[in-house]
Parts: C-alpha cells; sequence; structure tokens
C-alpha cells in the first residue's frame, strides 16, 4: 500500500500504493512484544514525570481516555477504497480481517478459526470462529465475507487494491466488466469461505489479513469518505463514536471475538497542533507515535540523539516495516516506452552511492523485495554504473548527449522525495545531457498515478499489504496489475511469477523470483532505491507496541502494566 503523508501538521494520510514522502532505508527488525499478539494484561496508568503541556488543546485529556496514540483520519472509512497506510491503520482497528499478522509476520487466526490450503495452492478453505457476532450483536457470516471481498471487484467502483484478489477465478474478468459476481471464486459454505483460484495461491491467508479485505455487516452501503458514517458497525476490536478536526475517538468493542480489548477508550490524534510528535510524547500529550518511516518525515534522524537521552532514549523502539522505496516509468509512450531509454537512465545514477550520500541513515535497495522477506535471494539485482554505455545506449535510442530528449517530469510526493530526486535530476543532467524537471503533488498520488495523463516518471514507496514477494512483484508489475501504474508487461516475467508460486519449494520458489528480478534489471520498468528503519515512542507501561511486518499496530493488545 502506499504510505502516509509526511508528518505536517495537521497530519494527513498519503495515498498508498504509489508515492510517498519517506526517508529511504534500512528495514530493521528489532521489535517489542511486551505482551501477545491478542493478549491482554491489567490496566494501569503510569505517572507523568514531565512538564505540564504547553498545546492547550491537546492538554485536555477526557478522563476515560486510556492512551493517545498519534494516526491519520482515513481517506475512507469504507475498507475497500483505500489504499493508504495512514487509512490503513485506523481502519484495521475498526474492522477485523478473517487473518491477522502477528509481529514476527506470522499470519494468525482473527475472524477465522483455521484454514487449509488444498489442491495444491489452488483452493483455501476458511473456517469461521463460532458465534462471532458485529458490534450490533447482529451474526458474522460467511456470506459477510463473500460480500465484503467482492466489493472489491466492482466494475463500477473497483478497489484501489483490487489486484489482491487477482489470482482468484474469475476475478479479473469480473474487474474488467466481462464477468458476474457468481462467476468469481468466493464461495460460502457454511461457516466455511472457500477461495478457488487460477493458479496456485498458497500465500493467500496472508493476503486475507489485509485491511482491504476486512468484513462488513452491510457490504453495500456507500460510505462518506473520510467523515465518520453515522451508524456505522464494527467487526473489529474498536467502534469509532466520535471525529473531530483533531482527533478519533474509539470505544472498545464489547462483541469483539476476543473479548473486550484491555483499554476501554483510545483516542487518535490526527492534528498535534503545531507540535512535533517528540515534543508532544516529551509533554506527555500522547502515549504513543511512531517517528519515521512511512507516517513520518522525522524518524532516524530523531532517533539518533533520542536514544542517548535518559527519559526518552529507553522509551524509543525500532519497528519492522516491510517496504521499499522506487522509481519507475511509464513504459507504453515515449521516451520510456524504449528500454534503452530506461536503460540509460538506470546506468547513469551511481544509486547506491547516491543514497548513501544523500541519505545518511538509508540503506540502498539491491532488489525490489525488503530484507527478511522469504523467497529473497542475495543476488544484489541493483542496475549496473555504468555511465558510458548509458550514454551510447541513450544515442542509439536517438537522443545523442540528450538532443531531442522530449520534455519528462519527475513526480514525487513529499519533502524527502524531492531531497533524494534532486541529485538524481542532476546526474541524469551531468551524465545524458536531459533535462529532467522535479514536479511534486500532495493530492491522491496513486489516483495521478492511474490517471489517462499520468506521469512519464515517478518516485514510489511501497509497504507490503501481506508478507510475501507477490505483494511487491506481482503486484507492482505483473501484467493486468491495477498497481502496475507503469504498464509493463513481459510474458516471461508473469511466467517466473506463476512458477514460483505453483511450488512448495523454498529453493524452486527463490529461484523463480530471482528469475523474474533478472528480468527487471533487464527491462528496468522499475528501479529499486532504499529501504528505510522504522521507529516508535512509547510511554513507560504501554505494552503490545510490537507492530506487524506491515508497520501496522494492534490495538486490541495494548495494555497498561505498572503504576
Amino acid at each position: 500500500m502506499l504510505p502516509a503523508d509526511d508528518a505536517l501538521e495537521p497530519i494527513r494520510p498519503r495515498r498508498r500504493r504509489g508515492a510517498i514522502a519517506v526517508a529511504l532505508l534500512l528495514v530493521v527488525a528489532l521489535m517489542l512484544t511486551a505482551t501477545t499478539w491478542y493478549g491482554r494484561t491489567p490496566v494501569g496508568r503510569v505517572a507523568s514525570t514531565h512538564a505540564q503541556p504547553s498545546n492547550d488543546a491537546l492538554a485536555v485529556r477526557a478522563s476515560d481516555v486510556e492512551a493517545r496514540i498519534v494516526g491519520f483520519d482515513p481517506s475512507d472509512w469504507d475498507p475497500a477504497l483505500q489504499d493508504d497506510y495512514g487509512s490503513a491503520t485506523t481502519v484495521a482497528q475498526v474492522y477485523e480481517s478473517l487473518t491477522a499478522i502477528d509481529a514476527a509476520g506470522v499470519v494468525q487466526p482473527a475472524l477465522a478459526a483455521s484454514w487449509s490450503v488444498e489442491d495444491g495452492g489452488r483452493r483455501v478453505l476458511f473456517t469461521l470462529r463460532p458465534a462471532i457476532v458485529f458490534s450490533d450483536g447482529s451474526p458474522i457470516t460467511a456470506q459477510n465475507v463473500v460480500a465484503s471481498w467482492l466489493r472489491l471487484l466492482d466494475p463500477a467502483k473497483p478497489s484501489p487494491l483490487a489486484s489482491l484478489l487477482s489470482d482468484v477465478t474469475g476475478a479479473n474478468e469480473r474487474l474488467a466488466g466481462k464477468g458476474g459476481a457468481d462467476a468469481v471464486g468466493i464461495t460460502a459454505q457454511g461457516d466455511r469461505v472457500i477461495v478457488d483460484f487460477r493458479r496456485p495461491a498458497s500465500y493467500f491467508p496472508a493476503v486475507a489479513a489485509t485491511p482491504s479485505l476486512a468484513v462488513l455487516p452491510a457490504p453495500g452501503v456507500a460510505f462518506a469518505g473520510p467523515t465518520l458514517p453515522e451508524g456505522l458497525v464494527a467487526s473489529g476490536a474498536y467502534l469509532p463514536v466520535e471525529q473531530t478536526a483533531t482527533a478519533i475517538r474509539l470505544e472498545a468493542n464489547p462483541r469483539y471475538w476476543a473479548g473486550a480489548p484491555a483499554l476501554k477508550v483510545i483516542e487518535i490524534v490526527t492534528d498535534l497542533g503545531g507540535l512535533s510528535r517528540v515534543e508532544a510524547f516529551d509533554q506527555d500529550l500522547i502515549d504513543y507515535s511512531s517517528l519515521g518511516g512511512y507516517d513520518s518525515s522525522v524518524g532516524a534522524f530523531d532517533a539518533g540523539w533520542i536514544r542517548y537521552d535518559a527519559t526518552l532514549g529507553p522509551q524509543l523502539l525500532s519497528r519492522f516495516e516491510s517496504s521499499v522505496d522506487y522509481y519507475g516509468f511509464d513504459t507504453t509512450r515515449p521516451p520510456f516506452d524504449d528500454v534503452r531509454v530506461r536503460r540509460a537512465f538506470a546506468e547513469a545514477v551511481d544509486w547506491h552511492r547516491i543514497v548513501q550520500l544523500t541519505t545518511p541513515d538509508a540503506v540502498p535497495a539491491t532488489s525490489l523485495l525488503p530484507p527478511g522477506m522469504i523467497g529473497r535471494s542475495g543476488t544484489d539485482f541493483t542496475p549496473d554504473y555504468d555511465p558510458d554505455a548509458a550514454r551510447a545506449l541513450l544515442a542509439d535510442a536517438g537522443y545523442d548527449g540528450g538532443v531531442g530528449f522530449p520534455d519528462v517530469a519527475l513526480l514525487t510526493q513529499g519533502i524527502v522525495w524531492e531531497g533524494l530526486s534532486g541529485p538524481v535530476v542532476a546526474e541524469l543532467r551531468r551524465v545524458l545531457g536531459v533535462h529532467v524537471r522535479q514536479e511534486s503533488t500532495s493530492g491522491d498520488y496513486s489516483a495521478r498515478l492511474a490517471a489517462p495523463d499520468r506521469p512519464a516518471f515517478w518516485a514510489m514507496s511501497w509497504v507490503a499489504d501481506y508478507p510475501s514477494p507477490q505483494d511487491f512483484l506481482g503486484l507492482l508489475l505483473e501484467t493486468g496489475s491495477t498497481n502496475n501504474y507503469g504498464h509493463w508487461s513481459d510474458p516471461a516475467y508473469d511466467a517466473a511469477l506463476a512458477a514460483a508460486a505453483a511450488t512448495g519449494d523454498s529453493a524452486a520458489q527463490t529461484a523463480g523470483y530471482d528469475r523474474a528480478q533478472a528480468l527487471l534489471k533487464a527491462e528496468v520498468p522499475v528501479i529499486p532505491v532504499a529501504y528505510h528503519d522504522g521507529w516508535a515512542l512509547a510511554r513507560r507501561g504501554l505494552v503490545g507496541t510490537g507492530t506487524s511486518g506491515m508497520g501496522i499496530l494492534r490495538f486490541a493488545g495494548l495494555a497498561w502494566v505498572g503504576r
């Protein structure tokens, strides 16, 4: 999914799958898991030792609010219609999926009690927990699941993440308006949901954890975008009861399948009133906030000094986020429909060095797959840095020395991307003689990339929806994917992904993904750039703050211990 916007005040989400203002950096897998994923522990408030608040708006905390967490107003309260990290972190507290990803990146049961992978991965069968209900007491049924999932494929109003279901039988035809909903391989049978696939998709139980596939009671209801709708009924741990210009109030769902959460009232703070996240935390105005990664413009820069601070240091957490930053090309129109031009751009820049120089806390990417991803090898798929070859390629394409090269803009979103892209643009001009304009947008980035007048060259940050190479290699680049913004297509690439998905042998899977990435290196529809750190501040005594590999904090597992 696309990252959230930079931490400007008020905090606003950035559309997911696409762009983002995010620092480029190493994925660190150090996480606190002080409580179990679903576990609950006794509630007790820790006394503050900080100075009194200096922000009047934040200083007023309702007496029953047990925790304040910095977060986002969703771009849409409808889980099927949001596609950004910020929205997902909020919606995931309200609507539950069949499975969940725990702090170790392992798929766990949620609304589904169990599942089985059958027919060589061509069928997955989920069995729902018995007697589970929505927040209004109505039963959660297999029919609810089917109806909720089919909404992503509505050809009249498709989900931005409809390709999550692209391997389901009949899904692509339904999305294209060439087949009915009854021809899609998602069916209900008693308390079971049966999903049939056009090719092996043994990874699908992880897909079922994504917020976009959460279960709704009345999936035909049209929500009011970012405005909290009246009468919302939840399947998750919390029910949103109020949304103001600065916060969202969540109250525990007593009918939640795992039991009412330990924290009965949580406030998602969406506007810090001009304070930085560190300032707000230091003044005891908030209890948890991420500092870096896809939902903030700070991060490791602050973490560098916070770790040595006697008070804040012990409350600093490093967070694993499965993500990658990359550049992409529109491969359907000149000049980047010519692989020689794409390769010239790729080989004209020393990507590893430019990331290290422009973003000291970044780790240069060697693959479109982030570190720790199952199926990722240690092979470096970075484009070769060869300025002479780059100039020769551009000349062979008809633009010797940059002469006659068309007007091209590099679209970015956020100050961090702009900081990196400036040197990239300068290097392209120095080596190739081409002039690339920098443009930035604060609007709906994924919609901009999907528009008919989409940019020819763009920057993107991608946060995993689920822990599988398919979420990166498939959703971003497979033929026909709704998130393949450059519209690149290569049958050999698609075949390599299909072969990897068809085998249960880990070595064969890795080999298939390596073949696919070797084609990416040769054809250059995208250029992987960097991985990044994630950091957070969590108040002493607040447990359950380990995030999933997708960077989402699960409020249902939070609790206070101690005084």
